[in-house]
């Protein structure tokens, strides 16, 4: 009788704990997390699938935010650059900057939207757990409300502190995206200066304000 209890209660476990965990509260749980924070730092790699030459291209990059608006993306093609009211695009093999008025697009998929908090207007869908870089992580599934969406599916990787860790986003032409943070700081009172963008000599301006 009591190996019986056993076996039963080994079965009903596993059950309770996929019960006690939905999209609906990883979402919630994320952004808490989301919420508690100041600034981040954050060292990423890109990656971008094409459908139909199968080519890829994979970048690395850093991005650095801090609320309420600031943030300052690097790679090694593009510095994009905002403190909440002006915003500057670099390209260095153009050494072009493209400078324009800061805008809150409530559609769009901002950074922090992308590799820390919960892109808003999308339906998740939990769908199991997978092993990324070792541990253990929450596998979502995000499908847009509206039609005409740029990002046609989206899956997102939640590590157990509720840190996003992983982002695959295919968009309307089929072409995947894949953001893996590989490191990642959270409240290092980034100082605002960090959020300015200093044109460098001779760089041609294209200013849209």
């Amino acid at each position: 009788m009591k190996t019986l209890s056993i076996l039963i209660f080994a079965a009903i476990v596993p059950l309770f704990v996929a019960w006690a965990i939905d999209a609906r509260k990883i979402i919630e749980n994320v952004q808490e997390r989301y919420e508690d924070m100041t600034d981040a730092t954050i060292t990423f790699s890109q990656s971008v699938r094409f459908k139909v030459s199968k080519a890829e291209q994979t970048v690395k990059g850093t991005l650095q935010f801090k609320k309420p608006n600031m943030y300052r993306i690097e790679t090694e093609e593009r510095t994009v650059v905002t403190d909440g009211k002006t915003s500057w695009s670099w390209s260095p093999r153009n050494r072009q900057v493209v400078i324009d008025n800061y805008k809150e697009e409530t559609h769009s998929l901002s950074p922090e939207q992308l590799l820390l908090s919960y892109p808003k207007d999308y339906i998740s869908t939990y769908i199991g757990e997978e092993k990324l870089s070792g541990q253990s992580s929450y596998v979502l599934k995000l499908t847009p409300k509206e039609e005409g969406s740029f990002a046609t599916a989206m899956k997102i990787w939640v590590a157990k502190d509720w840190l996003i860790r992983k982002v695959e986003i295919t968009d309307v032409n089929g072409a995947v995206t894949t953001y893996v943070i590989e490191k990642i700081g959270i409240d290092q009172k980034l100082a605002d200066s960090g959020f300015n963008f200093q044109v460098p000599d001779k760089a041609e301006i294209i200013d849209l304000r």
